[in-house]
Parts: structure tokens; sequence; C-alpha cells
């Protein structure tokens, strides 16, 4: 008897990590569209009973979309629904059964589309696996609840998206003017000290001049090696500060969320850095490990609030610390009773002088009221720089370019 071979989607006990990230991840990000190869939709059809399969075109997107949510249905279509239902279902174990034997190859089908159509079905199976926690209703949508798990899995899978087709050209924000020891040459020239540096760090021109200088003879003595001062090496605080107020709903706050996750992720490959999460609206909250992708969109927005905090959390660190703001609009409210939204971002930006922090300003709005703000805002706190993202998912390869490099 031959023996099956070896699953490259799945095994006996469920999915593998890899294909379990590339399903979370389509859960979490419904933006991200991959094409397959293999048409889901033939196996549902193949289960459908004539009448169905005939009507497919007109009922199977409204079908799916009841399945995803609490809506209402005409009683008139409960039944048929429910048939698509139970056609679904034996469409995905037969899908789940032929990329078990090998007959489909992952590469041939894509995560976004089975997540389309077997929402249910994956969500069970992720829940069975340990990476989620539950369904909640939002309004009249079903939402997933991701556990410590999942934001791993997810967070490697947007790492790897973030780092396509980067190059390392240089290097980040670790760069200080401070002096010390480090990779990073400066431009002041200093003798030679064998206990504080290495051959690679000589500055060859200026000692074969002082050579040069000092013997007609090209005889190079120690006296006459100069290196460049190495800068130091500083370690890096980052603080990110994610806008979760009402307008942050859909594309913006997963691409914040991504850029976080993918920023965590490189920061532990290095490990000696820290980031800090912080989510605000009119409130604001440090987010703990394993909660991020569970942020929602809703209330106002305190960005003088969310600067204070950022503050705080700074004062209590030692390095270079860093903050990213990231938000698509002015505020609207403020923590003071006695200060305008304006009047306290703007404080608040300054503020940030007392830490000798660095903000990056994140635009996920351009209107002309904001761009002036952010403007205000960098100037106000002095080393600064404003961007704007057009496409909040492209965030995610710019912070990590930039700390990469």
């Amino acid at each position: 008897m031959m023996e099956k071979p070896e699953c490259k989607a799945c095994d006996e006990k469920g999915f593998d990590s890899q294909f379990a990230a590339e399903l979370l991840y389509a859960l979490f990000n419904p933006f991200h569209i991959e094409q397959g190869s293999v048409n889901i939709e033939e196996f549902i059809k193949n289960n459908l009973d004539s009448e169905l399969k005939e009507q497919y075109e007109m009922f199977s997107h409204l079908f799916n979309d009841l399945l995803r949510s609490f809506g209402y249905i005409n009683p008139s279509w409960a039944e048929k629904l429910e048939d698509y239902r139970k056609a679904k279902r034996k469409a995905w174990e037969e899908i789940k059964e032929k990329l078990m034997s090998g007959e489909i190859d992952r590469s041939e089908i894509s995560a976004s589309e089975l997540v389309d159509y077997f929402y249910d079905e994956i969500v069970e199976e992720l829940a069975k696996e340990g990476y989620i926690e539950g369904v909640i209703s939002k309004s009249t949508r079903k939402s997933v609840i991701f556990n410590q798990r999942a934001e791993r899995a997810i967070g490697e899978k947007v790492l790897r998206l973030a780092l396509q087709k980067l190059e390392r050209k240089s290097y980040g924000e670790h760069e200080s003017e401070k002096r010390g020891i480090s990779i990073f040459t400066g431009s002041e020239l200093e003798k030679y000290d064998e206990y504080m540096h290495t051959f690679d760090m000589l500055d060859i021109q200026e000692t074969l001049l002082n050579a040069a200088i000092r013997s007609k003879e090209l005889d190079i003595q120690e006296k006459d090696m100069v290196v460049r001062q190495p800068k130091h090496a500083e370690k890096c605080v980052y603080v990110m500060l994610i806008d979760v107020s009402d307008s942050m709903r859909g594309k913006k706050i997963i691409g914040a969320i991504e850029a976080a996750l993918a920023l965590k992720r490189a920061i532990k490959s290095k490990a000696h850095d820290e980031l800090h999460v912080v989510a605000f609206n009119h409130t604001v909250r440090r987010i703990k490990e394993g909660e991020i992708l569970n942020l929602n969109a809703r209330g106002r927005t305190d960005i003088g609030l969310a600067l204070k905090k950022a503050r705080e959390i700074l004062k209590e660190r030692r390095g270079t610390g860093i903050v990213f703001l990231i938000t698509d609009g002015e505020p609207t409210s403020s923590y003071s009773p006695f200060t305008t939204p304006w009047k306290c971002a703007l404080k608040e930006a300054e503020n940030l002088r007392q830490v000798d922090a660095r903000l990056t300003i994140v635009m996920f709005g351009k209107e002309h009221r904001f761009l002036d703000l952010c403007n205000r805002m960098a100037k106000a706190a002095k080393k600064s720089s404003v961007f704007f993202f057009p496409n909040p998912l492209d965030l995610k390869s710019f912070l990590v370019k930039n700390y990469m490099k």
C-alpha cells in the first residue's frame, strides 16, 4: 500500500505555520488580494443542485456576504442559503484533501480567495489551531479576535512584505553625532589607538600623507596613523502613536497596524532597541503583546494627549527617542479643558524637546488645515519631519527601510 504524500499546506493535525500565516493575514487585511490558478467556485458549484448551479452568478456574492454578517435575509432565500452553506462546506473539505494529498499545490491557490469563500470554515480551523480566540459582532459584521500567536504569525508575514525590494545602502536612526565606538564613521580625525580602534578604521590617505611629510622614504609608523573618529551607536526607543478615531476605519488603521507589526519584528531581530505602541483617540492606551490586531476605530482625536504620553514614556527610558505620529486629520479633542485641540497638539509637540525626541508625522490625509498643523507641530518639535502616504499600506515598507538601512 502506497504511503500518503506529505502535506504541503496542511498536516493531519491542521495547517502548517506558513499556510496559517497566509490565511490569518487574508482575514486581517482584506485589501491584500492574491490571484490563484485554481478556480474555487467550481468546487462549490459541483456540490449544488442543478437549479442553484444555474443561478450561481446571481446569488453567490450575496450569500457569501450574508454568511460573514448578521444581516437580514428574505425568508424565501433561507432554504437556498442553507443549501449553499452545505455545498460550501463540502467544497472546503475537498480542497483541504487535495492540498493534503499534494494534488493542489499551495502556490496554485489564493489565500485571499479562500477567505472570501470559506470565511467561517477557515475561522473555525484557525481557532482549533490556537490562533483565534473567537468572533464578535461589530454592527452587522463579524469580527475575528486574534491572539498573541496570530500576532507573531501576521507580524512575520507583514515584515516579509515590507522587506520586498529593499536595499541596504546605509545606516538608519542609530547613527548619532556623539563620539564613541561603533561602525558609523565620523568626519573628525584622531590618532590611532590600538586599544580603541581597528585597522579598518584607518584613514589611508591621511596616514600616507603624514608618513610622506615626516620622511622622504615611505616608512609608515604608528605615530603617522590616524582614524576617522567613529560615532556613537545609540539605542533607539521608538514610540508609535496610532490614531484609532472614527475616521481611521478601513485601510488606514490596517496600514498603521501593519507598520507597527513590521517595525516590531524588525526590532526584535536586533534585540537592543525598543518599540512602544500607543493607541489614541480622545483617550490613550499603551498596547500590550497580542492586542494590536484587535484595535477598533472609534471616538474623537486628541493629538496633544498622544504626544504627552510619548513624552512620559521616553522620560522613563534611556536612548534616542523617536516618535511616530500616525493620523489622518486634525485633532477634535483636547485633554485640557482650558486649551483648544490645536493649541494642545502644538504645545505637546514643543514639549518633546524636553526629552530630546525626534518626531515623524505620518499623514493619511492631505487637507490644507491638517497639513498646516503638521508643519507647525514639526517646527515646534524642532527635530522632526512630515510624510504623506496616499496608500496607508505603503507605510510598513517606509518604516522598515529606514530602520534596517
